[in-house]
């Protein structure tokens, strides 16, 4: 067996004590913030495909967080490589989403391996603790599904009340080893900092364009098939007007009308630059995926709490947007994904 990669003597390394204190903290921020906050399963989700998407990288697929997005949303977008037929790479996505959804679980159960007993299996820090079991994951088996395992891992030690699957963190070193293990786990530390801190950022973005659409929702004297789409773009913040018709019941044309409605009221983006079969993300997701460029300058202001009403246009938005996360659940994926393999039939 192969010797321990960390141990005790990390946390009196030069900054190391200090990257521990940065993570932990902004873990527990968006812990926090995702339990409280209004828009958390459809949070969840994009967290997952955009962790899903480093977790392939980490394992050596060629692929880009905007194709993950794309799969998932069931929208193709023009000029990206064509997916594999051989290999299916988004096969272990719903088995891992399943396994997040387990609670009350102890840390150690459905481990492929026998946990070694050393110093970081007993160090004060449970972040070490959950990089050790990483370790040992990847060395015992190297999988897609070792990769994919940190957010649980996370959760499971006790580090945060719920399972944020954007918190996927890593290194190939972590397979053959190092010889200064104190800067990769700074590295590590930093990295995992860098997710929990955007993904902070994208649940503020999310709150944000709830708000807004809601206040947007309340003034429109005919709103028609808006709160449908704006509901949906919750979930599925990439669309075309293809996808819309397909979704929504509605004819091409009209889809394309709805979607250039909701980009003069700047609740979609037009990144295409084309004439027909354009493309449009949410500002907020073209901004990450740097179709356009982040906003300088003060923010604005927040948008005042709404109370809804039942019965009310707002409440029935809160009704399609839940709709919605049920149809692009685990669930859902895994069913479409058994009936056909062109993601666009979900």
């Amino acid at each position: 067996m192969r010797p321990p990669l960390f141990d005790t003597s990390l946390l009196s390394g030069a900054g190391v004590g200090r990257a521990i204190e940065q993570c932990a903290l902004a873990i527990a921020r968006l812990d926090a913030r995702v339990s409280a906050s209004s828009v958390t399963n459809a949070w969840a989700l994009r967290a997952a495909w955009t962790g899903y998407a480093r977790a392939l990288r980490l394992h050596g697929v060629e692929i880009d967080e905007i194709d993950v997005f794309s799969w998932g949303t069931g929208v193709s977008i023009p000029k990206r490589p064509a997916r594999n037929t051989l290999l299916d790479s988004y096969a272990a996505f719903p088995i891992w989403r399943e396994r997040m959804a387990q609670r009350g679980r102890h840390w150690a159960e459905d481990l492929p391996f026998t946990p070694r007993r050393d110093e970081a299996s007993s160090s004060p820090s449970l972040l070490v603790r959950a990089f050790d079991l990483l370790t040992q994951w990847l060395q015992a088996e190297l999988a897609l599904e070792a990769w994919l395992a940190l957010p649980i891992l996370l959760h499971r030690v006790g580090i945060t009340q719920g399972f944020l699957p954007c918190l996927i963190a890593g290194d190939a070193r972590l397979r053959f080893g190092t010889r200064d293990s104190g800067a990769l786990m700074r590295r590590l530390l930093g990295e995992l900092c860098d997710r929990a801190e955007a993904g902070l950022r994208s649940l503020d973005a999310m709150e944000r364009a709830r708000a807004r659409a809601l206040c947007i929702l309340r003034d429109q004297r005919r709103p028609g098939a808006l709160r449908e789409l704006l509901a949906m773009l919750q979930v599925a913040p990439l669309q075309t007007p293809e996808a819309v018709s397909r979704y929504l019941g509605l004819t091409l044309s009209g889809a394309g009308k709805l979607l250039q409605r909701a980009a003069q009221l700047d609740l979609v983006m037009e990144v295409s630059n084309r004439r027909s079969w354009r493309l449009y993300m949410t500002p907020d997701l073209a901004v990450a995926m740097g179709f356009e460029a982040r906003p300088r300058g003060r923010p604005p202001r927040r948008s005042a709490a709404i109370v809804t009403q039942p019965g009310s246009l707002l409440s029935a938005f809160d009704r399609e947007m839940a709709d919605w996360e049920r149809r692009f659940g685990p669930t859902a994926v895994e069913e479409a994904s058994d009936r056909c393999e062109d993601p666009l039939d979900l």
